[in-house]
């Protein structure tokens, strides 16, 4: 498993620095956390608790000046599944405020809720989700 997490650090950080618009971690209050990367609305995530891994392409919608309809249809390599999760997003003057909910056929997904602070290059995450669990993510743009 080390082997594994190791080789995926390494994949993250050389496409980090040559293909990926953006590179991100975040932990959650449940004890799992995932470090992601990102290009042109492909996003890989891994699970860094357990070897699990989702592919995403999100699709933007602007709605109106302030207010974006995000898009994206996951697919989780390990359980076989496509999700998808709408997120709303709406920007003030310093911060981002989103809500989103993840719809499966099969079996009840969490909805969730946070505030984005970007800073520059950065953008911290500090969210919410019906599963009682607090997340909290920091996501670098290249």
């Amino acid at each position: 498993m080390k082997k594994y997490l190791l080789l995926l650090v390494l994949i993250f950080i050389t496409t980090s620095t040559t293909y990926s618009q953006k590179i991100g971690y975040e932990f959650r209050t449940n004890g799992k956390a995932y470090i992601s990367t990102s290009y042109a609305g492909f996003e890989i995530r891994h699970r860094t608790d357990k070897e699990e891994n989702r592919f995403t392409y999100r699709h933007k919608i602007p709605v109106f000046e302030k207010l974006t309809l995000s898009l994206p249809l996951h697919y989780k390599v390990e359980k076989d599944q496509a999700t998808l999760e709408p997120r709303l997003m709406y920007k003030l003057e310093k911060v981002s405020l989103w809500a989103q909910k993840e719809f499966n056929h099969e079996e009840n997904m969490n909805a969730a809720f946070g505030i984005d602070i970007p800073v520059k290059d950065f953008t911290y995450r500090i969210g919410w989700d019906s599963s009682n669990t607090v997340r909290v993510r920091l996501a670098k743009k290249f």
